[in-house]
């Protein structure tokens, strides 16, 4: 190479090393430290000390009053709620879940439902729904390999509880697919086997085609660490985003996917695995159709900042956790043993992607505002 073109490229050579190495460095000190340092008010965020790790997103307010009154004794609201559901099997599944998510605290309420009306299919679908959660109490959220015995074989007891009640809630109403969803979610607890679970699920399919929670329960089944593989759980998920309606939440399932194969990697938990830009959009599209408010939307929303992130798209990144926050009690931070660290390191690599705000972001409201 002529002198003249070798100085030349060092000239433009050395500050695109310099600023790749000075990026490298900033990434690494927001992978570790988080947002330490950084003002995230200029991006719209709030500080981490107003973080919760308690919930994904607000509670609707109906649905808080309800559970409200079930821990103090009155589960007639919480009923009324299940029936003004109707056929909205989403919105159903997410009441009976808040208030199933009460019994194991407080069960005085649930109690005097099934006594004073006996054959109530409701209150037959929250008490198996319940019983799960008791089930998944019991074991603790630990590996198997970790578990004492006397906690799996308690657990395992609970399940088959949950699944028999399920199976007598659903004898109740056979059109519902709520109490499929318990059976469901319960199958990989109980490593039933795979011919065994597509019987179930096609009960559940034939009520609830694209049951969006029903969808979640049942990848976790087709996972590696429960009762399936990668290639099973990739498969399925394709399968039911391709199925779905358009701009169906079901869109997210194979970025689900990728997170949980991403998981079964040695090292600290990853924020996801890594996404085609067609899956991203589809997820873009989906959520854009949703009211902001949808319980849902903020499940898949968690879900497709951490993937956002990783994909290097930083400001739109930030758009998602504005919209999140103060509520970071999602996946995939949950999977770490400190939601709020993992969320904020999430959201500090999105900063520095992101670069410096062009203006000014306006002002994050408090939460409960």
């Amino acid at each position: 190479m002529p002198p003249l073109l070798q100085y030349t490229a060092i000239v433009i050579g050395l500050p695109v090393l310099a600023w790749a190495l000075w990026s490298s460095a900033r990434l690494a000190r927001a992978n570790r430290n988080g947002t330490a340092g950084m003002d995230v008010t200029a991006y719209g965020l709030l500080p981490r000390e107003e973080l919760d790790a308690s919930e994904y997103g607000p509670t609707a307010p109906e649905v808080a009053d309800a559970t409200l009154a079930a821990r103090q004794g009155d589960w007639r609201p919480g009923a009324a709620l299940l029936a003004a559901a109707g056929q909205d099997w989403d919105r159903r599944w997410y009441v009976l879940t808040r208030l199933a998510q009460v019994a194991p605290e407080e069960d005085a309420w649930l109690t005097a439902w099934r006594t004073e009306r006996p054959g109530d299919p409701d209150a037959a679908a929250v008490h198996a729904q319940a019983l799960l959660y008791l089930a998944w109490h019991a074991r603790g959220a630990g590996y198997a390999k970790d578990t004492s015995a006397d906690r799996l074989a308690r657990f395992k007891q609970l399940l088959q509880a949950a699944f028999e009640e399920a199976r007598s809630a659903a004898a109740l109403a056979p059109h519902d697919p709520s109490p499929w969803v318990t059976m469901v979610t319960a199958a990989r607890g109980l490593v039933l086997p795979h011919e065994e679970f597509r019987r179930l699920w096609s009960e559940l399919t034939a009520r609830a085609p694209h049951h969006f929670y029903a969808h979640l329960n049942a990848l976790q089944y087709w996972c590696a660490k429960w009762c399936g593989s990668d290639r099973l759980a990739h498969r399925f998920a394709q399968d039911a985003a391709a199925s779905a309606p358009p701009q169906s939440l079901l869109s997210v399932l194979p970025l689900e996917a990728a997170f949980e194969q991403a998981l079964q990697g040695s090292g600290t938990v990853p924020l996801a695995g890594r996404h085609p830009k067609s899956e991203l959009d589809a997820v873009r599209t989906a959520l854009a159709a949703v009211p902001a408010d949808d319980p849902r939307s903020r499940l898949v929303r968690h879900r497709l900042a951490a993937a956002l992130t990783l994909a290097g798209k930083g400001s739109e990144a930030l758009e998602h956790f504005r919209v999140l926050e103060p509520w970071v009690g999602g996946e995939p931070w949950t999977y770490h043993a400190n939601p709020i660290a993992m969320y904020d390191r999430a959201r500090a690599l999105a900063i520095v992607k992101a670069g410096k705000p062009r203006t000014k972001a306006a002002p994050v409201p408090t939460a409960g505002s």
